[in-house]
Formats: structure tokens, sequence, C-alpha cells
């Protein structure tokens, strides 16, 4: 499939699914409009280290995302607003003890899920876990997905309004990712499941964006003949649950390098970039792509 050019069509419906956060102020960042900006310099993107992740709770009172030198030497830095001012950058109480990386809050604030190495002897062994917010504090973290093989890593969580979190799933042997999902019902995680994902070519898929009713996809992958290493692509759901065929972000964003996927402002209003080792923004409006609810889609044979 070729590289599509962003469609000045506005998803409003899409965004607006995520929700509002109507008070989180970007710290006091003028909107970069439809230009891609460096975001918030020296409060999120930081001199000598590699911020990703930016993961804002949806009443716009903190703010969570991954910064170090490389992976996986990474910790999860939190910045909180306290009477109207906000703190410095400071490592999250949670990741004190541990690498850890790719901060994402669930839809209602309640939790805040990440990758991390915890109580592992490799470093590299990461898999997913969750912190629960009780008034205005943050309780004891919670391994809520590993699967049993050490070979396979969990990274990049990210959570729908039902409690499903999709993630990557990576063969450290193969140096491949897959993304998958692990369904919430009754206060228990269900096993692992792989999500299809309609690619002509297939590859490796990685930093799994969802939309929080589920409309759309975002991620990272090689597959479909990319511009080279990792592109980014978003998928759209059909009323059946399959996924329609992925449309490329465009020469906007991809280039002939790796490009990391992005995250979405609980808002919808701005789309989040990490490139060059820091967080760039830009404007929601006029990137996505319409969805066209009946669009004709060519079958796809999805190597499992």
């Amino acid at each position: 499939m070729k590289a599509i050019a962003i469609i000045t069509f506005f998803m409003s419906f899409a965004l607006m699914s995520i929700g509002q956060s109507p008070k989180f102020n970007y710290f006091g960042v003028k909107s970069p409009g439809q230009k891609i900006e460096l975001f918030a310099p020296d409060i999120v993107s930081l001199k000598n280290s590699n911020e990703k992740s930016l993961a804002i709770s949806p009443v716009g009172d903190e703010v969570f995302f991954s910064a170090g030198p490389s992976w996986p030497e990474c910790k999860i830095m939190h910045i909180k607003k306290i009477d109207n001012q906000w703190t410095e950058p400071r490592v999250a109480d949670f990741s004190i003890d541990c690498f850890a990386t790719e901060p994402a809050f669930s839809p209602d604030g309640k939790y805040l899920y990440y990758s991390s190495s915890k109580g592992m002897q490799d470093i590299k062994q990461y898999c997913i876990w969750r912190v629960e917010k009780t008034g205005n504090k943050w309780g004891e973290p919670q391994k809520v997905i590993d699967i049993a093989d050490p070979k396979i890593w969990e990274f990049h969580p990210t959570v729908t309004k039902s409690g499903t979190v999709y993630f990557c799933c990576w063969d450290s042997l193969k140096q491949a990712g897959n993304i998958y999902k692990s369904k919430y019902s009754d206060g228990v995680y269900s096993e692992p499941e792989k999500v299809v994902l309609p690619f002509d070519v297939q590859g490796s898929d990685t930093d799994p964006f969802i939309d929080p009713d589920e409309k759309y996809l975002i991620t990272a992958s090689t597959a479909q003949n990319s511009k080279g290493g990792y592109d980014t692509y978003i998928f759209y759901k059909k009323k059946d649950g399959s996924w329609l065929s992925p449309i490329n972000f465009g020469d906007n964003f991809n280039t002939p390098g790796d490009d990391n996927s992005f995250d979405i402002s609980p808002d919808g209003r701005f789309l989040f970039i990490y490139k060059q080792e820091d967080v760039y923004w830009t404007e929601t409006k006029g990137i996505f792509p319409h969805y066209l609810q009946d669009r004709p889609r060519k079958s796809h044979a999805s190597k499992q």
C-alpha cells in the first residue's frame, strides 16, 4: 500500500471519544497549530535525556513521561500541579527502585500503567505494571501482565474504557514485536491474545496507542513497504470488530529511519511525537484521515 498523504479532514467523532481535559493548560505553552514543534522545553523535553511516552491525567493535574540516557536504563518522571503551580520533574515514587518506561493513564484516571523490569535480575526483562490512585496518592505497584516465557518482554501499555490493555509483545530473540491485548473482567486480566493487523507484508509492530472506545489503533511497524525502518500507521475498526487496511501517516511524520508511534492528549487536541530524543507536538486537527464507514477493502491473508 502506498504511503498516503495526510488528509485534511478532521475526524472529530473519533477524537471526541477520547474525552475532555479542560483543566490542563499544557504548561502555558502556545499551541503549535499545524507545525510540529518541541513540547515544553526544560519541563518535559529535557537536556541530555531521551524522553517519550507522555501521559497526561484526564483531569489535567499530573503528567508522567519516561526519561533516561537510553533503554533499559529508564525512569518515569512525574510532574504535579499543586496550588496552581507545576512541580519540577522528579522520578515517580514507583520508579525510584527500578527501571521503568512508557506510562499510560486509564481513561478514568484511576490507574497508571507502565512497563518495568522491577524485581528482575535481567533489567531488560520488562513486563506490564500498574499503580492505583486513591485520593491524591498512588498505591503500591502491581504486576498485571507478564507472559511466562523469559524471552518475551511486554512494553507500551495503552488502555480502553473497558479496561482492556493493548501492548507490544517483544520477542527478544527474533528482535521483533507484535501487538497483543488482554481483557479485564472481575478484577482479572485474560490470557493475552494477538491483535491481527491486516498488513499486506508482515513485519515487526510496536508501541500501540488505542482509542479509549477502540475505534482506531495507532502503531509503529516495519511492515507494509515502509519508507525505511519503522513507520507509523493508523487502523480503523470495522463494525464486525476486524481492522481496516493500514493508513501510513505520510512524509510529514515518517522518515527513512525508525519512527515511533504517537500519543494523543486526553482532550484529543494534540498529537505527541517522539523523535530526536525529545517530545514534539502538533494539533490533531487536519491530520486524521476521514473514517469511511463502508469503504472497500481488499482481502488480506494475515500470517500468524
